[in-house]
């Protein structure tokens, strides 16, 4: 509930939806201008937009040609940046509570009365009304002022009703299950009827639903139409209400307090203290619709409506409230009393009551015992009587359901037999017939077998004919290509080898055919390398004999037909020291060359000769 009504600046037009939900008493928003040069603007559903180009409202056109200042919701572009929404007005129902202080009563007493106001402001098309009303509420009324002037009518107003007023009567005053009662009687009565019940339909629209509430809307719209019509100096209205305050008195006076309040439970007062309480109530709910009427008369035309008025509740002095609630206290001990003394009153009529009452069913269970008994043997009776009959039917149908039975049997073996008879016969024609059919078929199938055979090997040798006619002919073409491949990759082959050679850095190249000057150049290739290395190896030794064999073979060819045993000798055990030697110690020579121990022993030799 809002305490205050006011007015606040926002970045952004989306905050709009978020504050007027959450802040109560925020009626009006002026949204920054955008920084960014933006040709669109949106605008939040629930609430009026006003729209200017450089500070002057600017009209929206509608799609029928007409203009209105207020603006729909929704997406609206292509706009220049200088066009915005410059003001945001809520549409949403306002409840805003105005407290009245330091109230004299009739008697002098002060209280302190809190009403509850709800408004909203007007302005939407689709109800009818006059959007301009929006602008006069923004540039003309504005939050605060609305504020002021809602406080200073409903301060006279409720000041001129507690004046009217005494201190036992002002609690009457509020809104609440006891005013509705009035508001009832005086419905009935006639008199004031309309006003009352249509103050009733306010009350109860915001708990029925918003559809409910735009109804009542329209309907006071047109009830108060000629209200504005006349305008504000009616004075002829306010004596009216005097009249009917009068006239409402006499039909209170006559109404009875709510049947639903019993007086053993509740208590009772003086005749006069319970009029004076409907009188006070009646005179609240008249006030309340007669201030409704007044500020919607006065608001109206600057684009608020005023949809209810509710007094909330009175505050008393502490002594008055004192004095008050002992007077109560004192009736309802009086009422206590009362319940206790009927109480025992109605527990003593009880206890006679429950005692006649078994003392009757006492009576009752008898008698009812009794005529179950005899209605238990004539059951029995009937029921023996009925038991031998069913026996006696029972044999009967027995005899009977045999009899059938035995027939049923005779006459299924018998359609039995003709069934398997036929079964027989349709099973054996059957058979005959797909042989028959399965003859046929496999004649027919062996011959198009035989058919599609002869046509698929004509086919085919056709084929093989032409792909050989087609093989040879490609052959033919394609000769000199391949002769052309293979001497390309024969000439490959020997670039390849004669790259690898090139890459063996252990390779010797001799212009010479000579095997002993090949052999001399193999050696010496060796020795180089070993001298180059700084020691010797097998290889070495190896090569240094063979080079002395090359040199001595003249005279190994002179001596060797004289010294023939010996050096047989020396090469048979030479060739035993071979056979003791390892495999690894082994050196593969050519057998056109002598090995290094031949050679040696060839020269052991000449020295043993010479």
């Amino acid at each position: 509930m809002a305490q205050n009504l006011y007015s606040d600046e926002i970045s952004s037009i989306s905050e709009a939806t978020d504050r007027f939900s959450s802040e109560k008493g925020l009626l009006l928003l002026r949204p920054h201008r955008p920084c960014c040069s933006s040709l669109h603007f949106t605008i939040p559903s629930g609430c009026y937009a006003l729209v200017t180009r450089h500070g002057a409202d600017e009209e929206y056109t509608r799609s029928d040609g007409s203009k209105s200042i207020v603006w729909p919701p929704g997406l609206h572009y292509p706009y220049p940046p200088w066009v915005h929404v410059s003001n945001l007005v809520t549409m949403q129902t306002i409840v805003m509570d105005l407290p009245v202080k330091a109230c004299k009563t009739k008697d002098n007493v002060t209280v302190n009365i809190d009403v509850a106001l709800a408004f909203r402001i007007m302005g939407d098309p689709d109800l009818g009304e006059d959007p301009n009303l929006v602008r006069i509420f923004v540039y003309e009324l504005t939050p605060r002022g609305l504020e002021q002037q809602l406080r200073d009518a409903q301060d006279e107003e409720v000041r001129t009703l507690a004046r009217s007023l005494k201190h036992t009567e002002i609690y009457g005053i509020r809104s609440g299950e006891n005013s509705k009662h009035i508001r009832e009687s005086l419905s009935g009565s006639g008199v004031g009827g309309s006003m009352v019940r249509k103050n009733a339909a306010d009350v109860s629209a915001g708990e029925e639903g918003e559809g409910v509430r735009e109804q009542q809307q329209e309907e006071e719209k047109m009830e108060l139409q000629p209200i504005l019509e006349e305008g504000e100096g009616d004075e002829e209205k306010d004596a009216l209400h005097g009249e009917n305050i009068m006239e409402n008195e006499e039909v209170i006076s006559a109404s009875v307090i709510p049947t639903h309040r019993d007086e053993t439970l509740v208590g009772s007062a003086d005749i006069e203290d319970q009029k004076a309480a409907v009188r006070a109530t009646a005179a609240g709910i008249d006030v309340t619709d007669y201030m409704k009427k007044k500020l919607n008369r006065q608001f109206m035309p600057q684009g608020v409506q005023i949809v209810s008025v509710m007094i909330k509740s009175c505050l008393l002095p502490k002594e008055i409230e004192s004095q008050m609630e002992e007077k109560t206290k004192v009736i309802s001990k009086n009422a206590q009393q009362r319940m206790f003394h009927q109480n025992n009153m109605q527990n003593t009529r009880m206890e006679e009551e429950i005692v006649t009452l078994m003392q009757t069913f006492e009576e009752q269970r008898q008698q009812e015992e009794s005529a179950g008994a005899e209605r238990i043997n004539e059951e029995k009776v009937k029921l023996n009587d009925e038991m031998a009959e069913a026996r006696k039917s029972e044999a009967t149908i027995r005899e009977e359901a045999d009899a059938s039975i035995q027939k049923l049997k005779a006459e299924n073996s018998l359609e039995v037999q003709r069934v398997i008879s036929r079964k027989d016969e349709t099973i054996a024609t059957m058979k005959a017939q797909a042989t028959r059919d399965a003859t046929d078929l496999e004649a027919r199938t062996k011959l198009e077998v035989e058919k599609k055979l002869a046509a698929a090997n004509l086919t085919a040798a056709k084929n093989r004919a032409e792909a050989s006619r087609v093989l040879a002919r490609a052959e033919g073409i394609i000769a000199p290509y391949l002769a052309k491949k293979n001497e390309h990759i024969t000439n490959m082959k020997q670039i390849e080898v004669y790259r690898k050679l090139a890459n063996n850095h252990n390779l010797l190249l001799c212009d010479s055919d000579d095997s002993d000057a090949n052999i001399v150049v193999v050696a010496d290739s060796i020795l180089s390398e070993a001298r180059s290395r700084g020691y010797l190896s097998r290889s070495a030794v190896l090569a240094e004999l063979t080079l002395l064999r090359k040199g001595a073979v003249g005279i190994f060819e002179l001596e060797k037909t004289e010294n023939q045993p010996v050096l047989k000798e020396i090469l048979e055990s030479s060739e035993e020291d071979e056979a003791s030697l390892p495999e690894e110690s082994l050196t593969t020579i050519s057998p056109e060359q002598p090995s290094a121990r031949h050679e040696e022993n060839y020269l052991l030799a000449i020295q043993a000769q010479t």
